[in-house]
């Protein structure tokens, strides 16, 4: 049989792994907002890295329930915290960890949102700078186009 402890074990490390993760998307949010562009393939790998810690914490997690005679997921943790009335600490993670997974999840969208936008952005900037028309500024070959061509200079007489 699964100790107390070993739930309880995991319901830290989970929390200890969920605040970095939620930490790590307020970053992502401040350099998403600022020119700091070059952190994103950091962030984006060590957001997959705590991803999967957390996924892999959260299937244990669901593994060790059973042996406890509760079901897998979050209704089998809320049986296994109503069963034992002496887990205070514990429901207390417990709550922290939803109120977090809700809090990653919800800044992971607005994250998700704020990329689309700059992604928007960027493809309607290139597609001015390149437009074909004769008033275009960069050619295809990206290299800037002369906008005298054809006009008179300010110092010609």
């Amino acid at each position: 049989m699964i100790s107390l402890e070993s739930l309880s074990e995991l319901l830290v490390r989970e929390l200890v792994e969920l605040r970095r993760f939620c930490a790590l998307l307020e970053e992502e949010r401040k350099v998403l907002s600022g020119a700091h562009a070059d952190r994103l393939p950091d962030i984006s790998t060590e957001k997959s890295s705590l991803a999967g810690t957390l996924h892999q914490l959260e299937a244990r997690r669901d593994a060790l329930l059973p042996h406890e005679g509760f079901p897998a997921g979050r209704c089998g943790v809320e049986a296994w915290l109503a069963s034992r009335p002496n887990l205070d600490v514990e429901r207390g993670r417990w709550s922290e960890l939803q109120k977090l997974a809700a809090r990653a999840r919800d800044d992971n969208e607005i994250n998700g949102r704020l990329i689309d936008l700059l992604l928007k952005q960027n493809r309607e900037a290139l597609s001015v700078l390149l437009s074909g028309g004769a008033e275009s500024i960069y050619g295809a070959d990206g290299q800037q186009r002369s906008l005298a061509v054809g006009k008179r200079s300010l110092g010609a007489g």
